[in-house]
């Protein structure tokens, strides 16, 4: 099992950042001075963990190159799942990371609580450095239930919503955060159900059906949803059994800006647009792991915070992991 976390940047918030991490991954932390000495310690170690800052296109492209130079993009030495690029700008500010070969994950620092989310993170890092990042619980402070909803139709979906914000006004979020996570669960449940089924030549089965179409969820079309919440974090999986999600189009649909009514818009119909970016621009995170033709879990978390504006703006990642 990979060792250690390698940090390209020399930035103080980052490594402070980073230091939690690597405790909560079991991780050893190393400090490279320059990209050359960064290549030799990645060439020194299995498939370390290899954090980048990318926070401009020209730091990205000098580690791109390095990379390519020393080992080849599509070297055995690394992996795409395990390279962690941060950047200060937004999503949709940083396209040449979406179209990178090598991403994996991006990270928007703000590490105003860096204990808080560096333990967090240090929790996705750790799973996903297992042979497959399936199971919420692994992502969560250890000991925490996990409730699961198997859904058999699709008209369950609203049941479900309603079921998931009821559970988190008992847990006393506010109001307005308990609207922002039902609307991700909702979203998760829509791409789950209409989004994820595909024949096996790989052509979507509801591209053209209404959203509003009542569906039988059993068999390969089976879906199930997570729900935990650990004291901190609140955290929902959507389950599929497709292994159909696309990692270029993911990343298009995610970083992209969509207008109020682009979005009205695109709600109608599956196949439409992921609409994922709202809810990332909504305070939460995303955790995508799929195994081609076998599942898909798409899971979101969200801090619970004293107030909304400080829930809007906390810290946010989006971490895949694809498996062919």
């Amino acid at each position: 099992m990979t060792q250690s976390l390698i940090a390209i940047t020399q930035r103080s918030d980052d490594l402070a950042f980073l230091g939690q991490v690597a405790v909560s991954a079991g991780l050893t932390l190393l400090q490279p001075q320059d990209l050359a000495s960064a290549m030799k310690m990645i060439d020194a170690e299995k498939l370390p963990v290899i954090f980048v800052d990318a926070s401009t296109e020209k730091e990205y492209k000098a580690f791109e190159a390095a990379i390519h130079e020393s080992f080849g993009i599509f070297s055995s030495r690394i992996s795409a799942n395990q390279i962690h690029y941060v950047s200060s700008g937004d999503i949709y500010e940083v396209p040449y990371l979406i179209s990178s070969p090598i991403f994996g994950s991006y990270l928007h620092r703000n590490f105003t609580q860096s204990a808080t989310v560096g333990e967090h993170y240090g929790r996705i890092l750790k799973a996903s450095l297992e042979e497959k990042a399936f199971g919420i619980q692994r992502m969560i402070r250890p000991g925490t239930r996990v409730q699961s909803i198997q859904l058999k139709s699709s008209l369950q979906k609203q049941e479900a919503v309603e079921v998931v914000r009821n559970y988190l006004v008992a847990l006393k979020f506010q109001t307005r955060m308990a609207t922002v996570i039902s609307n991700a669960v909702d979203e998760l449940i829509m791409n789950a159900i209409y989004d994820a089924p595909v024949d096996s030549a790989g052509k979507h089965l509801y591209n053209a059906t209404a959203r509003n179409n009542a569906l039988e969820l059993t068999g390969k079309a089976a879906v199930e949803l997570h729900v935990a919440f650990d004291g901190e974090y609140v955290a929902l999986t959507a389950v599929d059994l497709y292994g159909s999600l696309d990692k270029g189009k993911l990343l298009s649909a995610i970083s992209k800006i969509y207008t109020e009514q682009e979005y009205k818009v695109r709600t109608g119909t599956a196949g439409a647009g992921l609409g994922l970016a709202t809810v990332f621009h909504s305070g939460g995170s995303f955790h995508f792991a799929s195994e081609s033709g076998v599942r898909t879990e798409v899971s979101v978390f969200f801090r619970k915070t004293e107030n909304f504006r400080e829930f809007k703006n906390q810290f946010r990642f989006i971490s895949t992991q694809f498996y062919f």
